[in-house]
C-alpha cells in the first residue's frame, strides 16, 4: 500500500493558505493513505505549505548557512561551543566524514517537491473547482523549491543526482548516479521557465508576497543561475526583470538593521523563510549569529579583516584604493558587527534589532531582538550586486559602478561618499570591488563562499580562492587548494555506502578509500 509519510511535519504556524481550523483533522496514525489523501485544491495547498515548512527545519537551515558562509572569509570560530566539524571546516579541515556533508535534509525537501508534482495533476481531475490554471500557480512555486535546493547542492558538491521521481514506495531504485551541474542547472533553468509564467506576482499581504514564490524570485533565481554558469546577458536580463517590480526599493541605510533583518519582510525583500518562535523558531541562526539571550554566536568575523595590515591588504573597511579611501566612515561596520571584546567581532546582523550611537559618535549601544528571524534568500541589493557583477564580465565598467554605488552609498551616508571610477579604472580592479561590496552588504546571509566559488569558477584558479580565505587567519595560515574540486565538499562516506552509483569527488578520493578499508 502507497502512504504519505510526510504530511504529519505539516504544523499550524504554517497554516498561511488557509487559516483553516482543519488544518490538524488528520489520521492519529503516523501515515496517510495515498489514495485517500488527494482529493482536492485544500490537500495540495497542504502538502505545498509543507515544502515551505521544510525548509524552514534546522537540517535544512544549517546546510545553507553552513555551506554559504563557513569555508569563506567571512566566519572563524567564535566560541568553544561549536560543533568540532563546524570548527574544522572554519579551518579548512575537510574530511569525507564531516556530519555537514550530508544532504539528506536537501532531498527531502525535494522529494516533498516530487510528490506534490506527481499527484496534484491528479486533484485538477477530482476537484471541479480547482483548475489547471491554479495548479499551474502552485507548480511554479514547487519548481522554484525545488531548483533552489538543487542550486545549493550544485555549488556545494559541483555533481549530485538528480531525482525527480517521487518516493512513494518501497519498489523505488535509489542507486542514482550524480549528474555535470551544467546538465542539472540547465534542466532548472527549463523549470524556471515555467514557473516564471506561471507564478503570481504578489499576494493577498505581504507577509504572503515575502514568504512565497513570486515571479520576482523567481526570476532572481535564474538569474543568479546565468551568472554561475557565467551566461553574462542573460544574468543581467534577468536581474532587470526583477528590478522592474516597482514594489521593491531599498531601505534607507538609518533602518536597514532593523527593518530588513529584524523585523523582516520589507520593501526590499523578495524572497525570505518565514519564522515565528512560537512555531518554528530559527534556532541556527541563533546559534551560528547569536540572539538576546546568548549574544555572542559561534561565528565571529576575522578581526583580520578589519584591522589587518600586509599586502595585499585584507581589510574590507577603511581601505585605500587609487585615491581615495573605500568605506572609511560604512555604517555596515558598525551595523552589521558587534564587538563583543576587544578583540573579536560578532554577527549583529539578524541577532540584533537596533543600535543607537552616541552623539559624537565614539559609541554605540546595542540592542538585541527577542523574536526570531526570517531568513532572507533574495532581496534587492543582491540583485543590484548581481547584475554589477555581470555587467563587469561584459565590460561595462562605468554601469557596474553605478549599481554598487546604490548600495554602497546607503551606508556611507553621512559623508554622502559614492567610489569614482577612476579609483576602478580596470576590469580586475572592479571585480575586486564588486566582490569586496558583496562581502559588505551580504555577510552573514549565505553568500559569499558561493560568490568565491563563483570567483575562482571564472579565473580558473581555486589557489585565489584560498588566498582570499587565509587572509582570515592571522599568523599566516595557508591553504593548500590548488585545483577546482578542492572547493567543493566531498560526498559524505554514508551517501557513497549507500548508493553505489556514486563516485567520490577526486580531491577527496584517497580518503574515502581509506575510510571504507
Amino acid at each position: 500500500m502507497k502512504k504519505l509519510l510526510f504530511i504529519l511535519f505539516l504544523l499550524p504556524g504554517l497554516m498561511i493558505f488557509s487559516g483553516c481550523s482543519d488544518w490538524l483533522d488528520l489520521r492519529p496514525e503516523s501515515e496517510i493513505v495515498l489514495e485517500d489523501y488527494w482529493q482536492d485544491e485544500n490537500d495540495v495547498n497542504q502538502v505545498l505549505a509543507g515544502c515551505y515548512r521544510a525548509m524552514t527545519e534546522d537540517g535544512y537551515m544549517e546546510r545553507i548557512l553552513v555551506w554559504g558562509e563557513v569555508r569563506s572569509d567571512n566566519v572563524v570560530s567564535n566560541t568553544a561551543g561549536a560543533p568540532y566539524e563546524m570548527f574544522r571546516l572554519i579551518n579548512g579541515e575537510i574530511t569525507v566524514n564531516n556530519a555537514f556533508s550530508k544532504w539528506g535534509s536537501m532531498y527531502s525537501v525535494i522529494n516533498y517537491c516530487n510528490t506534490l508534482l506527481l499527484y496534484g495533476p491528479e486533484v485538477v481531475e477530482k476537484d471541479e473547482n480547482f483548475s489547471q490554471a491554479q495548479f499551474n500557480s502552485i507548480k511554479a512555486e514547487v519548481l522554484t523549491i525545488r531548483a533552489l535546493t538543487y542550486f545549493y547542492l550544485v555549488r556545494t558538491f559541483g555533481k549530485v543526482p538528480w531525482i525527480e521521481t517521487a518516493s512513494v514506495d518501497d519498489n523505488q531504485d535509489y542507486q542514482v548516479a550524480a549528474s555535470p551541474d551544467v546538465v542539472i542547472l540547465n534542466r532548472l533553468l527549463e523549470d524556471l521557465s515555467f514557473a516564471e509564467k506561471n507564478s503570481r506576482d504578489r499576494f493577498e499581504n505581504d507577509e504572503l508576497t515575502k514568504g512565497r514564490i513570486t515571479r520576482s524570485a523567481v526570476r532572481a533565481l535564474m538569474a543568479d543561475i546565468y551568472l554561475w554558469l557565467e551566461d553574462y546577458e542573460n544574468a543581467v536580463k534577468y536581474c532587470d526583470l526583477v528590478l522592474t517590480n516597482e514594489d521593491l526599493e531599498l531601505v534607507p541605510g538609518e533602518e536597514l538593521i532593523r527593518e530588513v533583518f529584524f523585523m523582516g519582510n520589507s520593501v526590499e525583500s523578495i524572497f525570505e523563510l518565514q519564522f515565528d518562535r512560537d512555531v518554528q523558531n530559527n534556532n541556527r541562526v541563533n546559534e551560528y549569529l547569536g540572539f538576546y539571550q546568548v549574544p555572542n554566536g559561534f561565528w565571529a568575523f576575522p578581526m583580520n579583516l578589519i584591522q589587518g595590515e600586509g599586502n595585499p591588504l585584507p581589510r574590507i573597511f577603511d581601505r585605500k584604493e587609487g585615491t581615495g579611501t573605500e568605506s572609511a566612515n560604512d555604517f555596515r561596520k558598525k551595523d552589521f558587527l558587534y564587538p563583543f571584546t576587544s578583540e573579536n567581532y560578532s554577527a549583529f546582523k539578524y541577532s540584533g534589532a537596533f543600535r543607537t550611537e552616541s552623539a559624537d559618535g565614539s559609541s554605540s549601544s546595542y540592542a538585541f531582538g527577542t523574536r526570531t528571524p526570517n531568513w532572507i534568500i533574495y532581496r534587492l541589493a543582491d540583485i543590484l550586486l548581481l547584475k554589477a557583477e555581470a555587467l563587469v564580465e561584459l565590460d561595462r565598467l562605468a554601469e557596474a559602478l553605478t549599481l554598487v554605488n546604490q548600495v554602497y552609498g546607503r551606508m556611507n551616508y553621512e559623508d554622502n561618499a559614492l567610489l569614482e571610477l577612476s579609483n576602478y579604472s580596470t576590469k580586475e580592479r572592479m571585480r575586486e570591488l564588486v566582490l569586496r561590496e558583496r562581502q559588505r552588504e551580504l555577510m552573514f546571509e549565505g553568500k559569499r563562499w558561493f560568490d568565491l566559488v563563483r570567483y575562482g569558477r571564472r579565473l580558473d584558479d581555486a589557489g585565489a580562492v584560498a588566498a582570499k580565505v587565509a587572509m582570515k587567519f592571522s599568523g599566516g595560515t595557508s591553504l593548500t587548494w590548488q585545483v577546482q574540486d578542492a572547493l567543493y565538499l566531498p560526498i559524505h562516506i554514508d551517501e557513497l555506502n549507500s548508493n553505489q552509483e556514486l563516485e567520490q569527488n577526486p580531491f577527496y578520493d584517497i580518503e574515502s578509500e581509506t575510510i571504507n578499508k
